[in-house]
């Protein structure tokens, strides 16, 4: 949706955090997910990122939105997210994403 050009094929992505979070004294919820969007190429990178990082920044924006009304309607209350995307250049054509158990996911913690 926020690409203005094609897509670029074969972007990976790959979760480097995924933590849920339950505020001490409100009991609202949190969710903190930090990806990764690995590209094969640098002009991949250039038009993810796009000028200035805009192009990123507003992909970073609709899917928060989009993650938190789906995570709202899945619990029935109001749940923040914290979501940070990085553009990686693949370093290799060996670079593969990592196992599931590098991926970050940790269990819920009180904030």
């Amino acid at each position: 949706r926020c690409l203005h050009k094609e897509v670029p094929h074969q972007v990976k992505q790959v979760n480097r955090m995924f933590q849920t979070m339950r505020h001490k004294e409100t009991k609202q919820r949190g969710i903190r997910i930090h990806q990764d969007l690995v590209v094969k190429t640098k002009s991949h990178q250039r038009l993810v990122l796009g000028r200035g990082g805009k192009t990123l920044q507003r992909i970073q924006q609709q899917a928060q939105r989009d993650i938190e009304r789906v995570f709202s309607d899945n619990y029935n209350e109001d749940v923040i997210v914290s979501l940070q995307l990085k553009v990686r250049l693949r370093k290799s054509q060996h670079d593969e994403p990592l196992e599931a158990a590098e991926y970050g996911l940790q269990r819920e913690v009180t904030w």
